[in-house]
């Protein structure tokens, strides 16, 4: 640490009444007050170096009520005082960069203890972290779940670990299961009563601890909701015949869950009568111990909808001809857009093996070398995303007849002839299923993407024109310089780096999530220019059919 820095932090906190603790562990620790409108709060400080990649952990001490539900303000007493990334501290001026920590602590504390609104709005903006940070217990994992009444525990075993998974299909948590490296699964027979909620979890003072506080909390929260729980304990027999009853109430924060022990004499005597047993909850077992439970969701709806704000791929097929450089990298993006999941399906077809010359810009390494890339594509994919649908044809797209009954067919090959091909055959089954194009120009200078769809829109052969002799040319022209080609034994090749694959990806994604998001992928014909490349400038449009175009002439 530099020790110039780091006495002048020494000066800076001296002058502010800190006093130096005892070093542990690297961590420098200091003590002291602050003024909170005349109230003194206790605080410790600690860092262990001034490079402020993290920053310098704060916590309370005295002089806040740490048993009461407080905003920033951790059970252990830890506060969180800045967002995560929100301020970038100057490690040039580690003693300004210090007081900016303190000043900005001492702001956060005086509003906890003096404003009541500040207090309850972020409560409620961080409910979930209160609800599993303060005593929770029980970490499950929460599968997909439906609508019905209730759903089952599995018990995945891992070693001498042990890992609760909730969710409704058995094929989804044995995926999971695996995904997390556990080596069985069993159901059990304990049923979890799912309930709805759009209302905000009401803050109280403090988190429920019995079932008394628990009942109340939920009459606070949403009457609704506590009268559908309640009508469940008075009615449901089958809740009594189990040691505990579980509850989850997906809230617009989350799923909130909880649950409590039974007592077996009374469960046993209430079993005709349910309504028994609710009414001595209401009683003597109303001082019964609650307990609730950290829930993370991994179902596929969750994971691949969270971060979009448009409806995902779920129940679309999807079918990728090729899967080399650019379907390597475009079929993993497909499948984090929901591709595979619900009633959909992702197709991977390409009849190549995965040789040595690929792996330089292919998303597969050496694990995967003379292995079909289809069916080696398809393996790493459901590795990483198990509950995924994908299907690996490794045969000549030639032969693969069902091409066009997808919701979405992806020309990911990059050659010409293969593209022409697959234009002409939706051309002549005068199919509407859209076919996207997307292909690398030159020594991956430029990418390109065209959507075709339907007979109103240029098809790929539009974008080539009869010239002098009847040779093609471009019609929208990007490359000023003939790429520099290679050879390995008979074979040419154009040399390009993985950037060039990652960029053309991303461009097919960009265009596909344009059609999950407004169902139009316009500007259907797309051109990305590497940033040094010295190419002649398209713009993205929505090219129109050539009058003499040899392949959709006819198709009008």
């Amino acid at each position: 640490m530099d020790r110039v820095g780091l006495g002048k932090v020494l000066e800076e906190l001296k002058a502010r009444g800190f006093e130096a603790q005892r070093q542990q562990r690297g961590v420098h620790r200091f003590q002291g007050d602050f003024d909170c409108r005349g109230e003194a709060v206790r605080i410790e400080l600690g860092f262990s170096n001034l490079e402020f990649l993290t920053y310098p952990s704060i916590k309370v001490l005295s002089g806040v009520d740490k048993t009461l539900l407080t905003p920033h303000l951790f059970a252990s007493g830890g506060l969180c005082y800045f967002q995560e990334g929100s301020v970038v501290l100057d490690r040039y001026d580690p003693a300004g960069s210090m007081a900016h920590c303190l000043e900005q602590a001492q702001k956060i504390l005086e509003r906890i203890k003096f404003d009541p609104d500040y207090r309850r709005q972020d409560i409620q903006d961080e409910f979930m972290v209160h609800w599993s940070e303060r005593g929770a217990s029980w970490p499950v994992v929460m599968g997909t779940v439906s609508a019905k009444r209730s759903t089952n525990y599995w018990r995945a075993s891992a070693g001498e670990k042990a890992l609760m998974i909730l969710a409704d299909d058995t094929a989804e948590v044995t995926a999971l299961a695996k995904a997390l490296g556990a080596t069985s699964t069993k159901p059990t027979t304990c049923p979890c009563w799912l309930f709805e909620s759009d209302v905000p979890p009401f803050v109280p003072t403090s988190m429920p601890t019995t079932v008394h506080e628990l009942f109340a909390w939920l009459k606070n929260w949403d009457l609704a909701l506590y009268r559908q729980v309640q009508r469940l304990l008075g009615s449901e027999k089958s809740y009594l015949q189990y040691g505990v009853a579980t509850f989850a109430v997906k809230s617009i924060d989350g799923w909130l869950c909880f649950g409590f022990d039974l007592d077996g004499y009374t469960s046993r005597c209430a079993r005709r009568r349910p309504s028994v047993y609710r009414q001595y909850l209401h009683g003597r077992g109303g001082s019964t111990p609650i307990f609730r439970y950290s829930v993370v969701e991994a179902g596929s709806d969750f994971v691949h909808n969270r971060n979009l704000t448009f409806p995902d791929l779920k129940n679309k097929t999807i079918s990728m001809v090729g899967c080399g450089a650019i379907g390597s990298h475009l079929a993993p993006a497909l499948v984090r857009l929901g591709a595979g999941t619900g009633r959909g399906s992702l197709t991977l077809i390409d009849a190549e093996i995965l040789k040595p010359e690929n792996l330089g810009r292919h998303t597969l390494g050496y694990p995967s070398l003379f292995q079909s890339k289809s069916v080696a594509l398809k393996s790493e994919l459901e590795r990483q995303f198990p509950m995924a649908r994908v299907l690996a044809i490794d045969e000549d797209v030639m032969n693969v007849k069902t091409l066009l009954d997808a919701d979405l067919l992806i020309d990911a090959t990059g050659e010409e002839a293969v593209s022409e091909m697959l234009n002409a055959r939706r051309l002549a089954k005068r199919s509407n299923t859209p076919l996207l194009h997307v292909w690398i120009l030159g020594n991956g200078d430029a990418v390109q993407a065209l959507w075709t769809e339907g007979s109103k829109t240029a098809c790929y052969r539009c974008l080539r024109k009869s010239g002098p002799g009847g040779k093609k040319e471009e019609r929208y022209p990007v490359l000023k310089h003939p790429p520099q080609r290679s050879q390995i034994a008979c074979r040419a090749f154009t040399p390009y780096a993985v950037s060039a694959a990652m960029q053309s990806a991303a461009l097919a994604t960009e265009m596909i999530v344009d059609w999950m998001k407004r169902g139009d992928p316009s500007p259907r014909f797309r051109t990305r220019a590497a940033d040094n490349a010295d190419v002649h400038k398209v713009k993205d449009q929505n090219p129109g059919r050539l009058t003499n175009c040899p392949a959709c002439a006819n198709a009008r």
